[in-house]
């Protein structure tokens, strides 16, 4: 990596640092170009060399709740767990951690940004190099993925693959409905202000069986 490289990439985690400071401290509305710039040492414009515009910048901020998701995907599941323990498994880490960030979460899938998610944490992971991998490669595999349906469809083409599944033919249909599901959850939690993790979280682990055992059959 050449030097210039290095300087941006330092660059750039100077402006997140500085943003993602700045929400934990005093709220997202102040988390304005100008307040943003002046934190990390620089003019307002230079921003705009690095990030798209603030929305862009502020996306980079939200990866750090990725990271406390994956964090646990790692120090939880073992590469030999079984296919459907996985995914169930999965889903109940992923449905815990959304309704605690939930807006976050809403942004990282479902927001303007979130098809360049993929490349957004790899860059984040140059950017912050310390950051936690992993080693198991089934959730690389899933993790590697551009969007949340086909993250998702990595499980279940595992749960497939595995003989889980017998409804082969529906697994698109499958997948879509524990995303819909996911979703549809996640803009009643934000529609009502809830603050319910448990409850909602549950609530949507309760979905996901049916859904199972209608793969299942």
């Amino acid at each position: 990596m050449s030097d210039l490289s290095i300087k941006r990439l330092r660059t750039m985690g100077y402006f997140i640092t500085a943003a993602d400071e700045i929400i934990q401290e005093e709220g997202i509305e102040k988390a304005t170009i100008r307040n943003i710039a002046k934190k990390a040492g620089y003019n307002s414009a230079t921003i705009y060399n690095y990030f798209n515009d603030l929305e862009h910048l502020i996306f980079f901020t939200k990866i750090s709740h990725l990271e406390v998701y994956k964090a646990r995907l790692y120090n939880e599941i073992s590469d030999d767990l079984e296919p459907l323990d996985e995914l169930i498994k999965v889903f109940r880490i992923f449905a815990e951690e959304t309704f605690k960030n939930p807006h976050d979460f809403y942004d990282l899938f479902f927001s303007k940004y979130s098809l360049q998610l993929n490349e957004t944490v790899t860059l984040y992971h140059k950017i912050f190099p310390e950051r936690l991998n992993t080693k198991n490669n089934r959730l690389k595999a899933m993790l590697s993925r551009n969007d949340i349906y086909k993250r998702n469809m990595a499980l279940v083409d595992n749960c497939i693959e595995n003989g889980c599944f017998i409804n082969k033919k529906d697994a698109k249909k499958i997948n879509e409905l524990m995303i819909l599901t996911y979703s549809g959850l996640l803009n009643r939690y934000l529609e009502t202000d809830s603050d319910d993790v448990q409850g909602y979280t549950d609530h949507f682990m309760e979905y996901l069986d049916m859904i199972i055992s209608l793969a299942t059959k």
